[in-house]
């Protein structure tokens, strides 16, 4: 089989078809296909989606669908062979397609269907590719944040728009060598790009940034530890907790997240999420320890290790 891709208009049906059936083939606990399966739909059926049918000898298989390319390459969102395609050597074939269509592919989806986790894992680390995941935590209604003690010499007040300088250098510090910082990647200068990424987070790309409810904690004039939420449908999300690696385990993280959660209960949000890379144990115990379960997830996907080299979270063994 040599799979080659075509545009969804040439068989419109069979692409809506086979992309439904890819996003339920990819579904993480918690997550349901009716909370995406909309968009997507409307993306493939007005010619606004990045992606192709998989074809060979005029039938279609299965289907792709990636973002635009970025500084590092493609993200695939869907990737999807049916029966008797949807083998190793199939799911190989839909990938070089892809690359040759697209581009280099930067991260791709797992847990592709007709594979074993084994066969996905061997598919895809011979590309060089290695596994990550996402996770929603959600606090729940009633469970109590105790106030902390500030560490010495600490100081925490609620973030204003004149912070975004100052948080853009947090921000650069705080992700350097993490795979987060490539996942929302568009500048391959850190400078540029932390500074691109706060002025989206304050002109409103996600939503309207809650003050009181976003925190910053100075320690000897420097920003050490910094948590932004704004306000996405009925619930408070989180988008940033950002901390120096210079103050690391020292509870600047912590007292800001915790005067952040304080802030939005007294706004009233009463259901507040945020979302973590599996990994990143430090972020994971903290979020634990304030009361945090998760809600959604966790995702697999995979990232291209030959090319994309990070320290945190910590490369897991192959």
């Amino acid at each position: 089989m040599t799979l080659t891709v075509a545009p969804f208009p040439l068989d419109l049906a069979r692409s809506l078809d086979l992309a439904e059936r890819a996003l339920a083939s990819r579904m993480s606990p918690g997550e349901r296909t009716e909370e995406f399966w909309p968009a997507i739909a409307s993306a493939i059926r007005t010619g606004r989606a990045s992606g192709a049918l998989l074809r060979e000898g005029g039938e279609s298989h299965g289907m792709a669908l990636w973002e635009p390319a970025g500084p590092l390459g493609v993200a695939v969102r869907l990737l999807y062979l049916e029966p008797p395609a949807a083998g190793p050597g199939g799911y190989r074939e839909a990938l070089d397609a892809v690359a040759h269509a697209a581009g280099a592919v930067a991260f791709s989806t797992g847990q592709l269907a007709g594979l074993s986790e084994r066969e996905e894992s061997l598919v895809m680390r011979a590309r060089g590719f290695a596994p990550f995941g996402r996770s929603e935590l959600t606090l729940p209604p009633a469970s109590e944040v105790a106030s902390i003690a500030s560490p010495p010499g600490a100081r925490v007040r609620p973030i204003v728009p004149a912070d975004e300088p100052v948080l853009a250098r947090l921000h650069e510090r705080a992700y350097e060598n993490h795979l987060d910082r490539y996942l929302a990647l568009e500048d391959l200068d850190p400078t540029h790009d932390a500074d691109r990424q706060l002025r989206e987070y304050f002109t409103g790309r996600y939503g309207e940034v809650l003050s009181p409810g976003s925190c910053l904690v100075t320690a000897d004039d420097t920003v050490a530890a910094a948590v932004i939420a704004t306000k996405r449908a009925q619930q408070a999300l989180i988008i940033d907790v950002m901390s120096d690696p210079a103050y690391e385990g020292r509870g600047f993280a912590r007292l800001a997240l915790t005067e952040a959660v304080h802030r939005l209960r007294e706004r009233g949000e009463t259901k507040i999420v945020l979302n973590v890379t599996e990994g990143n144990d430090r972020a994971l115990r903290l979020y634990s320890r304030l009361g945090f379960v998760r809600s959604m997830g966790p995702t697999r996907e995979w990232y291209d290790a030959a090319r994309i080299a990070v320290d945190r979270p910590a490369p897991r063994p192959a």
